[in-house]
Parts: structure tokens; sequence; C-alpha cells
């Protein structure tokens, strides 16, 4: 059960589940889904690192349900590790700095999404969430920048003492600088939704040992910086070692007017 993260629900009876710090209600009605989600308070209660069916727990009465027509006779839900569909930048504690000439790699968390999806061939979306709650930021210039997800974490060039959070991804940076001037951040941009996303087959769960694509930030010189995911030799060597759970992605409306249109909505507050 655990590794397929499937159900079969009863017609009319709310189930509850709980990722991360994310809460879940699903309700299957005649012609519909019900979905309701939320983020629990993490101090009050702590993140848990694999999905959890939790027994009577009503929806809260002030969280609307949404509703997806499907009049089919499907009663299985399903859910499935994915990434996001934006760019996430990384906001670290503390300063790096790569000297002129040389390379750096480092280490940081994804956040990860849970898809959920009715049907078995094929799946059908019903809706996506984040295991945790997000800052949304505009990364770049006005014309070639992007809406990106924000989180902070702590950036570590050894890879044991990173310290995973519950459901996320290990994800691999690589910093070149080729300049002749020092290249120093406290945040790092990724291009999550290019990535592919990964599984050890050890894992005891579907949203653990997950590990995603790797990024290379090239340093031309000063504030010149050129992005570009990983080649996927390094997953093919290891593909004894991990599975490929999910694909890129890239979001429909990720155009240039998009973009535009985006950036004056939060320049004039319209």
């Amino acid at each position: 059960m655990e590794m397929n993260a499937r159900w079969e629900l009863k017609p009319g009876q709310t189930y509850h589940w709980t990722l991360g710090v994310l809460s879940v209600w699903i309700c299957r009605v005649d012609g519909e889904w019900l979905y309701a989600w939320n983020h629990r308070d993490e101090d009050a209660e702590p993140p848990v690192d694999r999905l959890s069916l939790v027994p009577d727990t009503p929806k809260p009465d002030d969280l609307p349900w949404t509703r997806v027509i499907a009049p089919d006779a499907d009663h299985g839900v399903g859910f499935a590790p994915r990434l996001a569909d934006r760019a996430v930048v990384i906001k670290g504690d503390e300063y790096i700095t790569v000297l002129p000439r040389s390379n750096a790699e480092l280490f940081a968390p994804l956040p990860v999404w849970v898809a959920v999806f009715s049907g078995a061939s094929p799946e059908r979306v019903l809706f996506e969430a984040p295991t945790q709650p997000l800052h949304r930021r505009w990364f770049g210039n006005s014309m070639q920048g992007s809406l990106c997800y924000s989180v902070f974490a702590r950036l570590t060039s050894d890879r044991v003492e990173l310290e995973l959070p519950p459901v996320s991804a290990l994800c691999t940076i690589r910093i070149r600088n080729q300049s002749s001037v020092p290249f120093r951040t406290d945040s790092v941009f990724l291009q999550a939704n290019e990535f592919k996303l990964y599984r050890r087959r050890d894992a005891d769960n579907p949203f653990a040992g997950l590990v995603s694509s790797s990024e290379v930030i090239t340093v031309t010189g000063d504030n010149e910086l050129s992005f570009s995911v990983a080649s996927e030799r390094a997953k093919q060597q290891q593909r004894a070692e991990v599975e490929l759970v999910a694909d890129w992605r890239k979001r429909p409306d990720d155009s240039w007017w998009k973009r535009g249109y985006v950036l004056f909505q939060r320049i004039s507050n319209y």
C-alpha cells in the first residue's frame, strides 16, 4: 500500500491525510471529487516524513471544498511526489564565496509537492499542493526574470552535514567561477521545473530518498551568470540505485507576456 500510495474511498466518506506539514481532505461523491488542504503550524505539529491516513479528523468548517467534476465510476485516489512547477530560489543563512577560476559543489534541499490523482489508465491529476508553506519572489530583471518560489535552507558543501527536512529532495549545485573576481552569494536560483525527480530504490516510502537533477551555475563576469541543468550521465550510471519518479515540467503560462503581466501586477498592486 505505502509504495503505491493509493486508497479506495467509500462514497460520501471524508478522508484525511498528512504529509510534511500539509493536511489534505478528500471526499468522493456522485460525479464529483471534493478536496481541501492547508498547512499546519509546524511549531504545534512537527512535520511527518510519510503520507499518513488520519482517522476521525473532520475538515475544518472554515476550509472550503474545491469540486472536481468526474462522472465516472473510479473511487481510487493516489499520491505521488513532484517538484515545483516554477523555479526555486534557495536563500541560505550565510554568504558563500567561490574564488576566481575555481569550482564549488553545494547541496541543498528542494521542496516537494504532492500530486493527487484518480484513475489508473490514464491517471488524471485532481490537484497538487506543496508539502510546506512557500514564499514567492521575482528573480532577475523586469523583462527576463521570472516569478519563483523562495525557501530558506542552509547550503552546505558537505552532503553528510546537510539536514534534509522531511519530504524534500536532495539537489546538487555546481558553481563554476570562470571570472577573475570572487563570486559571493547567499541565494541560489534553481530551475526546479526543469529537473527530473528520482527516488532511491531502497527508500521505504514514496516520499523518502528523493533526489533531483543537478544544476550548473557558470560565472563569466561580475553579475554575469548562466544556469543549466546537468546531464543525466551520473544518474544513468546509478540507475541500479535510483528510479525515475517524475519528468520535468513547464508551466503553460510561462511566457514573456505572462511574466510581464505578473510583474505589472506586482508593481502596481493591481
